[in-house]
């Protein structure tokens, strides 16, 4: 089916406040912990939240889990989904609207978008005018930035596998895995397609 293009309207209000501050404090958590550091001692990794596959080890913060302590982090991830589903039957939408990553990362590329190319109506307009220089350096803008997040996002996200600082110089200089760059290809793919050109077709 092809993409029948949405064009949401910028809105205010209390909930929309409470919104972009939301969305603000979970991405600045989302972009941000990797690059907390917590003092274990000598010849231990100072990351303070690191998933470290090569040695079986889950570091957070003051805590360390082993493969064998598996079962609690289970036990909390089963906590946390059964919590999500009281939620989400007590209040509706609330999730989906306010804390669900599609909606948040749909948001950001709709406010670049709005930076770019305007509100709805400018958009449209936008939209269905000939191709010009104007309309050119819009779009080609707006895409750049939306591939900028996409990578940041990527890049976000195996920092949580690897010591951020040092992974993120390696990626710059050649010397990371290539899984990392795997990863990172893979996940600013998705997230440029899924949050950005084909956000109507994932959520509506």
């Amino acid at each position: 089916q092809a993409r029948v293009q949405i064009y949401p309207k910028l809105v205010h209000g209390w909930f929309r406040s409470l919104k972009w501050v939301g969305m603000a404090i979970m991405l600045g958590i989302y972009y941000g912990v990797p690059w907390l550091r917590w003092d274990r001692g000598l010849g231990q990794p100072d990351q303070a939240v690191l998933v470290d596959v090569a040695n079986g080890r889950f570091y957070l913060f003051a805590y360390e889990f082993w493969p064998q302590e598996v079962i609690f982090i289970t036990g909390l991830l089963i906590l946390a989904a059964l919590g999500l589903f009281l939620v989400t039957a007590l209040f509706g939408r609330v999730w989906c609207g306010y804390a669900c990553p599609q909606t948040i990362w749909t948001d950001l590329f709709i406010l670049v978008e709005r930076a770019f190319e305007g509100d709805r109506s400018a958009r449209i307009r936008l939209d269905k005018s000939p191709w010009s220089l104007d309309k050119a350096w819009r779009k080609g803008g707006k895409h750049l930035v939306w591939l900028l997040i996409a990578a940041a996002t990527g890049g976000a996200w195996i920092f949580y596998f690897h010591d951020a600082p040092t992974l993120l110089g390696q990626l710059f200089t050649g010397e990371a895995p290539l899984v990392a760059y795997a990863f990172l290809a893979l996940l600013t793919f998705t997230t440029y397609t899924l949050a950005g050109t084909m956000r109507e077709q994932v959520c509506t």
